[in-house]
């Protein structure tokens, strides 16, 4: 098996802006619906639910960016037990999210300057935005989804407001760019300014704010460097921690009121607990530090309950740190994936795709073994890509976005290049997809919406030497198929179509009949599924499960039934979820952010040693090294291995029967700005 390693693939992900969890914390369990929201830098906003376990996260939305604009400040507030999720970034709108369908339910002018911070008061009904302008206005969203009105602006000052929270409901409370911190009352009147270390040569920016949970103290980070603790009973200084080497960006606590973290430019994360010194006297100290990131820490957040407690942290290397509040120095840390689904395979012409942003890049796998950049197309319009298909005659391209699908058509020319020309469809430019697959041997482009609603269009990819013509007069169809379509994949004929949802309902849809049906309803979280030559259907679990469904008769295949729950021990303790399988000519093949496995496709596992037996010595299942013709011998009559010797894996698919491409993209790897060089001492 000749293995095509590719690093060239230049996906890079977009610097972590701002994070929010959905819940406050509780000294109850922690609740189903808690989600992490993850803005970055492009404008998209990722939706991760962590499964009530600290390794255990899910993507399961992600909201697409736009080109030019940024999310640089997320907030959650609950609505009669829905969350409902607001962004600011670049402007002078506040947003309110539909985060199923990843799309905008309300834009509100606040009619001010750009917008720099967010906060949302303790009852969560009402949200306040600090303003370029110095103004800080006050937005009443008790209204439900959708409704934001227009409350008061309080009383002016001409500083911008970087950043903002609230003591309760009834104060807020606002950093400013001229080095003060300005306190109003709910009615919008200054209270109290509070000034911090000025700087020598600049003002000093107050970055962040955060109130203890008792509400009696507030903990300021500077562009000192500075983390100041105010008693807010008196508006007075009590504690102030020169700690940091640069600018304080970011501020979270534990719902005790006893811990908290401050990071920012010098990449490290500080702890401060709050000590009891006797005689109801108490004082914070600056008790650990860790070095969790390779860059700016742009944001944190922080959630506790009984059985989960996180410490989310993210920044300028783009990858989101999760650590644990209690055990904050010592606990292992959980970097969540990158993988962005955004790589498809044509191995008819042996073409890869990437897609990112407004950009399409193509390369060819050539006979030499070399990989050549064939084609990039560059959309005018500003919004992201969701998902891109590619025709099995390598002839067209389908380029889907939520508001709007295009065809292109690829041209050989003799350089060796691929010439991107555009085919007239004006009536898939009112039809938006998050999902996209060309049928071809049926004529048709399959398109799922950002409401998972299914529809077809004809589309001939098989036409003449001509451009194929898109049929404007043809009418739209659209199928009735009941489950949320997270996975998508059809059949090799294209007459069957499976979509699976993360509430584990996978449904076929016949195109010959129109009529959808569910297929299975799993317990598990199904991460990944294909297709494979026998028209059966693999499905890898969030649980590491690998099933293999027929799609007439008895539902498990003769190797599920034997093989489904009798998984090795070295794949169920693998890290992370699946993100793809397809099959190779007896095997099946699974992969994840670090591990590639594949199971024979014709033999049954070892059955699982009871407790108490031992195990006859022999060589683990587990082989850590690459798929050449050498390892390739050496396992070639196991029925189980795997590898775990790859990093941040974005795709794994087969070429040939006898080639596969894996497409790695180190962070390491990543170009990135020059991070702050952080002063060392000779002890």
């Amino acid at each position: 098996m000749y293995i095509h390693r590719c690093r060239f693939v230049d996906y890079t992900p977009h610097t972590v802006t701002s994070l929010a969890f959905s819940h406050n914390s509780v000294s109850d369990s922690c609740p189903h619906g808690l989600r992490l929201a993850v803005g970055r830098a492009d404008g998209s906003i990722e939706v991760w639910n962590p499964r009530g376990r600290h390794t255990n996260w899910l993507k399961e939305h992600v909201i697409p960016g736009c080109r030019g604009r940024s999310v640089e400040g997320l907030v959650w507030c609950s609505d009669e037990g829905h969350s409902r999720l607001f962004s600011i970034g670049g402007s002078t709108y506040l947003t309110e999210w539909d985060v199923a369908k990843s799309a905008p339910l309300q834009n509100h002018d606040c009619n001010a300057g750009v917008i720099w911070s967010l906060a949302a008061n303790q009852s969560q009904n009402k949200i306040a935005v600090g303003c370029e302008d110095g103004s800080v206005v006050i937005i009443d969203i008790s209204g439900g989804p959708g409704v934001m009105e227009h409350e008061r602006i309080l009383q002016r000052q001409q500083s911008r407001v970087l950043s903002l929270c609230w003591n309760k409901d009834d104060m807020i409370i606002g950093g400013c760019a001229d080095g003060r911190i300005r306190c109003w009352d709910i009615k919008g009147q200054l209270l109290q300014t509070l000034r911090v270390d000025k700087s020598k040569t600049e003002s000093t920016l107050v970055w962040s704010l955060y109130m203890v949970a008792n509400g009696s103290q507030l903990v300021s980070g500077d562009s000192t460097g500075s983390v100041k603790f105010w008693d807010m009973k008196h508006f007075v200084l009590q504690q102030s921690f020169n700690v940091h080497e640069a600018d304080v960006l970011t501020l979270t606590g534990d719902m005790s009121g006893t811990t908290v973290f401050s990071a920012g430019v010098d990449r490290k994360i500080f702890q401060f607990q709050l000590v009891d010194k006797g005689k109801k006297s108490h004082k914070w100290i600056n008790s650990s530090n860790r070095l969790l990131h390779g860059n700016d820490v742009r944001a944190m957040a922080s959630y506790e309950s009984r059985n989960l407690d996180l410490l989310v942290s993210g920044g300028v290397e783009r990858v989101v740190a999760v650590n644990t509040l209690r055990n904050f120095q010592n606990s292992m840390v959980l970097k969540l994936p990158l993988n962005a689904n955004n790589l498809i395979i044509n191995d008819e012409h042996r073409l890869l795709v990437m897609w990112q942003d407004q950009t399409v890049k193509i390369w060819r796998f050539l006979d030499n073994q070399q990989k050549i950049l064939v084609a990039k197309l560059t959309l005018s319009d500003p919004e992201s890509i969701s998902q891109v298909a590619i025709s099995k005659n390598g002839r067209y391209l389908v380029v889907a976005r939520l508001s709007i699908v295009r065809i292109y058509e690829l041209i050989e020319t003799d350089a060796d290049k691929l010439q991107v020309v555009k085919v007239p469809a004006a009536k898939l430019e009112d039809i938006g997809a998050k999902k996209v697959r060309i049928l071809d041997s049926l004529g048709l482009i399959l398109l799922v919406t950002h409401s998972n609603e299914c529809l077809s269009v004809r589309f001939n990819v098989d036409d003449d030497d001509d451009v194929s013509e898109f049929d404007e007069a043809q009418d739209v169809v659209e199928y009735d198929v009941e489950n949320a379509c997270e996975l998508l994949d059809a059949s090799q004929d294209s007459r069957l179509v499976a979509c699976a949802g993360y509430n584990g309902k996978i449904s076929v849809l016949d195109l010959g009949s129109g009529e959808a049906r569910v297929l299975v309803r799993l317990n598990e979280v199904p991460t990944a599924l294909r297709f494979t030559s026998n028209d059966t259907l693999l499905v890898a679990t969030m649980e590491h499960k690998l099933y293999e469904f027929n799609l007439d008769g008895e539902l498990h295949t003769e190797w599920s039934k034997k093989n489904s729950e009798n998984m090795p021990q070295p794949f169920l303790s693998l890290p992370g979820q699946p993100y793809g399988v397809f099959e190779t000519p007896d095997r099946f093949w699974v992969y994840g952010a670090s591990w590639i496995a594949f199971f024979d496709a014709k033999t049954q596992l070892p059955q699982k040693q009871a407790k108490g037996r031992k195990r006859p010595r022999s060589k683990p299942n587990g082989v850590n090294g690459s798929v050449n013709d050498s390892t390739e011998k050496e396992v070639s009559d196991k029925t189980f291995w795997f590898t775990n010797k790859y990093k941040n894996l974005l795709l794994v698919d087969r070429l040939s029967d006898d080639e596969l491409v894996v497409v790695e993209r180190p962070v390491e790897e990543m170009p990135s700005p020059p991070a702050f060089k952080l002063v060392k001492y000779n002890i």
